[in-house]
């Protein structure tokens, strides 16, 4: 692991435990054992840090959620969007906590969030798609997304407080109550 990725997993695992404000630049690099001159190579302060890391998961969450999503049938695209996103976090639950108390705090500027938008150009494009087809309701695509993504947190917060012990077909009743909501007349199921 190079000096500069140990220094964003450093300041992941404190934000996730701590926050960003009580988290110094001087923790960072006393928890992360890189020299104070090789952190001020990659990095000017913890807000360049933070905005690095910051992009860096947004783009793992837009392309990890477009993985290996089929051609056609919009259906089972959605399925395996929304269960690629549900094992990313599971398998990788700082990111999920990141996700869920740092990336949407207003510590995080206005301008930093519409940067990173530009990774989920391929996930607003499936909701464009749904919605000219019309099989999705049109909706405005950034309350599709938002929604599509809260569902799946809903459920690692379920498996991560062991509320229940999911089974593959609370997942599969979770995919379609969230395929549902989007559905222009809700009979169609495909």
């Amino acid at each position: 692991m190079s000096k500069k990725a140990i220094v964003l997993q450093t300041t992941l695992e404190l934000i996730t435990k701590q926050g960003i404000n009580a988290t110094s630049l001087s923790q960072i690099i006393k928890e992360s054992g890189v020299a104070n001159g090789t952190v001020y190579h990659h990095f000017k302060n913890k807000e360049e840090i933070i905005t690095e890391l910051y992009l860096m998961l947004t783009q793992d969450f837009g392309t990890v959620v477009m993985r290996n999503v089929p051609e056609d049938d919009l259906k089972k695209q959605f399925t395996v969007m929304w269960l690629n996103l549900f094992y990313y976090f599971i398998n990788n639950p700082l990111a999920f906590i990141f996700s869920e108390q740092i990336a949407r705090s207003p510590e995080i500027p206005q301008s930093l969030k519409d940067r990173a938008r530009d990774y989920y150009n391929e996930i607003q494009e499936y909701f464009k798609k749904g919605i000219k087809k019309k099989i999705f309701k049109a909706y405005n695509t950034l309350v599709m997304e938002e929604l599509f993504f809260g569902n799946v947190v809903s459920l690692v917060k379920i498996h991560e407080n062991e509320q229940l012990k999911l089974q593959e077909k609370h997942i599969n009743q979770a995919i379609e109550i969230s395929w549902r909501g989007f559905l222009k007349d809700s009979t169609i199921i495909n």
